[in-house]
């Protein structure tokens, strides 16, 4: 059986699917949720890598209404950043360091 955060991970990684399509690279769970060290209200932390460099206003917005939706039905807060791939793999300041250590790839 599902958790609710498995079902609400399933839902969003869906979602992104369906907005990039190809554009998606991967889309990582971050933070307390993916250390397992999170508490009832602990948001989720969800980095959305995608393959190629990108304006980030334009691709924020393509999401909002997505993770909007997401948040009112699960009554939950989804906090989402994005990267592309070589952000993810070349950038070294603590927030990357951080992903790349204990993110868990969905």
């Amino acid at each position: 059986m599902k958790t609710p955060l498995n079902i609400i991970l399933d839902q969003t990684y869906q979602g992104l699917k369906k907005i990039y399509n190809q554009k998606l690279d991967q889309v990582i769970l971050y933070g307390s949720q993916a250390r397992g060290d999170a508490e009832p209200d602990s948001d989720i932390d969800i980095l959305i890598v995608l393959r190629q460099d990108f304006s980030y206003s334009q691709e924020s917005n393509k999401i909002s209404q997505l993770i909007a939706r997401l948040c009112l039905e699960h009554d939950t807060l989804i906090s989402c950043a994005l990267a592309s791939r070589r952000q993810l793999e070349d950038y070294n300041n603590s927030f990357f360091r951080n992903v790349r250590r204990e993110g868990i790839r969905l």
